[in-house]
């Protein structure tokens, strides 16, 4: 006689059909991680933190303060999809933090970020233009023929000195050349006006060349208006360091920290890297050029990934200057910026047939046993999917469009699960180890830290080889009571309304396919059908 028993379960595989899913596994499962066998309740999100202060659906939230232990401060929010790093900078004691995605890219410091609501409050571009035009280099004092003539050429770039960081910008044009000699002083004049569109400048770096190359001779406060230079050539300083920088592209978007005080962004095919520790320089011989276009960044390791409208890429290298392009021979697209989610040892994105996962063991579509290209499509939209990370779990959302919802990819398990929440943007916080999500009224509350919501988990479709009925079932729970459902060639049959671990009788009811289905909010260990008692006892 046929047993029925079910003593882990497992979660959705919808291109399987429902006869053929393992015994294990479910035609439904929504709300109830199943990671670690028994069917468990997730937990609704908790009470609202506050409410954020923006208006416009919130797309990208960011804890700032993050030397801070605090669920409520400071929380800075857009209406946009927007890419946010942490500065890289030695000794940063103002938490400068840059971002794009929020108009050209920008920059920010404890010192204006929380200076009014709606943070941040205020920010900087964060590059720093070069100044347009060349100083005026004159030439006075009394002429010896007799001293050695040298030719100078002189430039000078813009600083600004803020928040304990120092940001210099590429040089000016040269000036002209001028012939002095030893008791000459060069006066120099003339400067670039600092640039307006919230530019900071606090200092001018005045260099001049020697044997080809640009040595510092002073720096000077901005509002100083000309320069006498007299210093002897021993005297002076350092070669110019920013002679090939450049500020970022107004269009660059995806910034992404990498090792070694790397950033990366792109715009359109062209990724950028900044100058190693200095954020603010994009120097244009760095610009790595892909064959598709660049929808968004991802980092594992060392390695960047770079998710295109094609092939994905390997990024590699210590230094901007030595890194190496490799191609994926996967050719799967990345349809939604947002779905990108970087774990220590891959990437995992939304594409158009799954979830795409990039690790250095190998890559593959990890989504592919669950569902067709056509019921990935129609289930989730992918393009509409954001997603994040939490406790090995790529926890996402989505809107098809008809349906807002969710669903969880356990990666250790490879069970994947549905749920019924719906949030508009998250962050995963280390500090506090907590996924804080928020949602369409703005409210802000955290993953996992409410109630357990009521779940769904439908069996998968028992074949039997002829119309036969079960006599008796059981379902051993954490707890009572719990709703079970049976199912005879796709008709309910029977609810049941379990009190205790004991078995109970079913009514007469004849089916080739059963099913079962349990709801409830409790912690379930197994499920069995029998035709008697005693089979029930050795299921």
């Amino acid at each position: 006689m046929a047993v029925v028993a079910i003593k882990s379960f497992g979660g959705i595989a919808p291109k399987i059909p429902p006869r053929y899913l393992k015994d294990n596994q479910a035609q439904t499962a929504l709300n109830c991680p199943v990671f670690a066998g028994s069917i468990q309740p997730i937990q609704d999100v908790g009470s609202s933190l506050l409410t954020l202060e923006k208006s416009g659906t919130i797309k990208t939230i960011y804890r700032y303060g993050q030397d801070n232990v605090s669920d409520t401060q400071h929380w800075f929010h857009w209406p946009a999809e927007v890419n946010v790093c942490r500065s890289q900078i030695a000794g940063d004691t103002s938490e400068w933090t840059f971002f794009t995605g929020d108009g050209a890219p920008k920059a920010t410091h404890s010192g204006i970020a929380l200076s009014g609501t709606n943070y941040p409050a205020a920010s900087r571009p964060l590059g720093l233009p070069s100044p347009p035009t060349a100083a005026s280099a004159v030439v006075s004092g009394a002429v010896d023929d007799t001293e050695t003539v040298e030719t100078r050429v002189y430039t000078y770039t813009f600083v600004n000195k803020e928040a304990g960081r120092e940001i210099e910008s590429a040089p000016a044009p040269a000036s002209t050349s001028v012939d002095v000699r030893t008791t000459q002083t060069v006066t120099l004049s003339n400067f670039a006006p600092v640039p307006g569109s919230g530019y900071i400048v606090t200092h001018r770096r005045i260099y001049r060349s020697t044997s080809g190359v640009f040595l510092l001779v002073d720096e000077i406060p901005v509002a100083q208006g000309s320069f006498p230079d007299n210093v002897d050539p021993d005297d002076l300083a350092e070669e110019i360091p920013s002679l090939y920088w450049a500020e970022p592209p107004a269009a660059l978007q995806g910034l992404i920290n990498l090792p070694n005080g790397m950033m990366a962004g792109f715009v359109g095919r062209d990724l950028y890297f900044c100058e190693p520790y200095r954020p603010h320089a994009w120097p244009e011989n760095y610009i790595q050029t892909i064959d598709y276009p660049i929808v968004g960044l991802g980092r594992m390791d060392t390695t960047l990934a770079v998710l295109t409208t094609g092939n994905p890429y390997f990024v590699q290298g210590s230094h901007p200057s030595v890194t190496a392009v490799v191609k994926s021979d996967l050719e799967q697209a990345c349809v939604s910026k947002e779905s990108i989610v970087s774990f220590g040892g891959g990437v995992i994105y939304a594409a158009p047939d799954g979830l795409m996962l990039l690790s250095p063991g190998g890559s593959k579509i990890i989504t592919d046993q669950y569902f067709s290209f056509k019921q990935w499509q129609a289930y989730f939209k992918p393009e509409t999917i954001h997603a994040y990370q939490q406790d090995n779990q790529y926890i996402a959302f989505f809107d098809n469009g008809t349906t807002q919802g969710g669903f969880i990819y356990d990666i250790t398990s490879r069970q994947f699960i549905l749920h019924d929440m719906y949030a508009t943007a998250g962050f995963q916080d280390l500090q506090r180890d907590k996924l804080f999500l928020t949602f369409a009224d703005k409210s802000l509350k955290v993953w996992q830290e409410g109630s357990a919501k009521s779940y769904i988990w439908r069996s998968k479709k028992f074949t039997m080889p002829h119309d036969m009925s079960f006599a008796c079932a059981q379902l051993e729970a954490e707890a009572y009571p719990m709703t079970m459902k049976f199912y005879a060639d796709g008709t309910l049959v029977h609810t049941q309304t379990v009190q205790s671990r004991d078995p109970f009788r079913l009514p007469a009811k004849r089916g080739r396919d059963w099913e079962v289905q349990v709801e409830g909010s409790i912690e379930v260990f197994s499920i069995a059908m029998a035709h008697s008692m005693s089979e029930l006892a050795n299921a």
